[in-house]
């Protein structure tokens, strides 16, 4: 991603740990002088920067790349000790001494640990995210990473009986009329989710009348991409584009307004280009709805764990409607992330939020990608997909197979 790609978050945070738009886009991978640096003896602002763009791992953290227990300063050796190590320990790489002595992973850690194994970064050389607090509200999102389980016949029933509302929100580009005419009509097929929402189109358009009657109607489109599903489907035309970041915010401000959500008990919320390809995950968290208030992916990679850079991918987001809300400041934000990130702040900051599984590092980008990831938004794929599916080969599963 170049730097004029990067959103506003993206570069001030890049600036921070040295970057300017030379140094971002050069091809001789330099980097700036503050990479030789331990983390743990970052500033907290150079720490967040470096979380944010998912750069931690960059930084020397242990003896094993360039961190001997005598290159940390005094107040990381304390941290250090506070986890259970000393200098023998640290430089043995012996994984984090405090959390050896217990029998469960998931077993209640002080929230004031936690905040010590950020302090070092530790937290991104363990897998750490499924830790709880003693108290639950160090804003741990539920993650589940078993994406191989499997539906039986009871949890369908239990699906079955969920009013699910998918509202697909869309400036109607080329590739969105055409990952709805050829991609989507195999995505409904293929998913028991899907298949029984009721859907609602959310469009405007910037392109002519004369180019409008070119093109595929909407209403063909959605006859195509969920007709034999015998879904619901309504559609809306908006008939002014007020934006890329300010359409986003649009149209969930509109659902609000209108209580579209109000009777069902979980919201889908999509553009055309982003395809759910395998659900089994998604519903196994949906039918946990006491313990599960949203599905969501982090732009930031942070598992949503800081307030201050907290910033939740909207085109692709499945929560319940009792968490949002819109409290005041909402209405003056205008970065789509931010503004969505406020509204469903509940979920997160309760730890009601399950993080979708094997989603790439997103580096401050707010996209859904991965090879494994039950949910992707990667053009490159779907284009994949459309070509497959234009030469013939009918098949969903076979497609994604051939395209992964």
């Amino acid at each position: 991603m170049y730097w004029l790609g990067l959103d506003e978050e993206a570069r001030d945070a890049a600036t921070i740990l040295g970057y300017n738009e030379e140094l971002w886009d050069g091809d001789d991978d330099e980097d700036p002088p503050i990479f030789g640096t331990p983390f743990a003896n970052l500033h907290s602002r150079e720490k967040e920067a470096a979380r944010y763009l998912n750069m931690v791992d960059q930084f020397p953290l242990f003896h094993s790349n360039g961190v001997p227990w005598s290159s940390l300063n005094v107040p990381a050796q304390d941290a250090a000790a506070l986890l259970g190590y000393d200098e023998v320990l640290w430089n043995q790489n012996y994984p984090i001494p405090i959390l050896m002595n217990r029998t469960q992973r998931l077993d209640a850690v002080p929230s004031r640990l936690l905040r010590t194994i950020r302090f070092l970064g530790l937290d991104h050389y363990y897998d750490l995210s499924r830790l709880q607090t003693k108290n639950g509200n160090y804003n741990t999102p539920r993650y589940i990473d078993n994406t191989n389980m499997e539906l039986v016949k009871k949890q369908l029933q239990d699906l079955a009986d969920q009013k699910i509302f998918l509202y697909i929100t869309t400036h109607m580009s080329d590739l969105h009329r055409s990952a709805l005419e050829y991609v989507w009509p195999y995505a409904v097929n293929a998913s028991n989710l899907l298949s029984q929402a009721d859907v609602l189109l959310h469009y405007s358009t910037t392109t002519s009348a004369e180019e409008q009657e070119e093109q595929l109607s909407p209403h063909h489109l959605m006859k195509t991409a969920f007709g034999p599903s015998g879904n619901n489907v309504t559609i809306l035309h908006s008939r002014q584009n007020p934006g890329y970041q300010e359409g986003a915010i649009q149209a969930i401000s509109d659902a609000l307004e209108n209580n579209w959500f109000t009777p069902y008990d979980w919201i889908i919320r999509v553009n055309p280009d982003v395809i759910i390809r395998n659900d089994t995950w998604i519903i196994h968290q949906m039918l946990d709805k006491e313990k599960v208030g949203a599905i969501l992916v982090d732009c930031g990679d942070k598992f949503l764990n800081s307030a201050k850079y907290a910033k939740v991918h909207t085109d692709f987001s499945i929560f319940q409607p009792k968490y949002v809300q819109v409290p005041e400041e909402a209405k003056r934000i205008v970065n789509a992330e931010k503004h969505f990130s406020q509204i469903i702040e509940e979920v997160w900051t309760t730890g009601r939020a399950a993080i979708l599984p094997d989603n790439d590092p997103n580096h401050g980008i707010c996209r859904v990608r991965g090879d494994k990831s039950s949910v992707v938004h990667d053009h490159e794929w779907l284009d994949g997909m459309i070509q497959c599916f234009n030469q013939g080969i009918y098949n969903f599963t076979k497609c994604n197979s051939l395209n992964s």
